[in-house]
């Protein structure tokens, strides 16, 4: 009766366990799941390449003005050693190129910081407008999951490619899973849109 028993409890785990792997499978092939690459996005979004290069070029003319200024403080250093140390023409001097090197130190720092958030604000505001139009992509096409991956082949003579594909979540996928074609479709559709005036955005 015992061994009956057992066999009996046994069958009911085993029959319990093939219901729940069964609709744990259904569950998981009932969710539809998109990849992304935000990166390549990213570089087919005009307004964000084309502010984002406009902050490259601001950072390159003031770091070409800071050298400029640089230099003139060189000069007027070497131009203190005309003056006898300790004198009052010396003093007055080298605490002038002091007080001018200061202020340029600070000026750098405010400029980078201010460099460094509105690229910072430029990457937000893109990554909403992009989020946005992947849910509403993905709302028309029932797809209840994306993931994020990045598409750049591996380069071996890079490390930094080698370990970003090592430490990437995603180590293979179907390609039909890949939406990135389609939202950069929809970036161009509504960037044409736009421009033929009737006055829809990206938001």
């Amino acid at each position: 009766m015992k061994n009956i028993q057992l066999c009996k409890w046994l069958v009911a785990f085993a029959v319990c366990g093939m219901t729940l792997l069964t609709t744990t499978n259904n569950a998981t092939a009932q969710t539809k799941v998109g990849i992304v690459d935000i990166g390549a996005v990213f570089k087919s979004h005009p307004v964000f390449t084309a502010q984002l290069e406009g902050l490259r070029q601001e950072a390159e003319r003031f770091k070409a003005s800071s050298v400029q200024l640089q230099q003139s403080l060189i000069q007027k250093a070497e131009g203190i050693k005309q003056y006898t140390p300790g004198s009052p023409e010396f003093k007055q001097a080298e605490t002038a190129l002091a007080q001018e090197s200061a202020a340029l130190e600070v000026e750098q720092r405010d400029k980078m910081r201010t460099l460094m958030q509105q690229e910072a604000q430029l990457h937000f505001k893109t990554y909403s407008e992009v989020n946005e139009l992947i849910g509403r992509y993905c709302d028309q096409q029932g797809i209840q999951l994306v993931l994020r991956f990045n598409g750049e082949p591996m380069n071996p003579k890079n490390p930094a490619s080698i370990m970003q594909r090592v430490n990437g979540s995603i180590i293979y996928h179907d390609q039909q899973r890949d939406i990135t074609p389609q939202v950069i479709a929809q970036l161009a559709q509504l960037k044409g849109t736009a421009n033929s005036g009737s006055g829809a955005q990206l938001r």
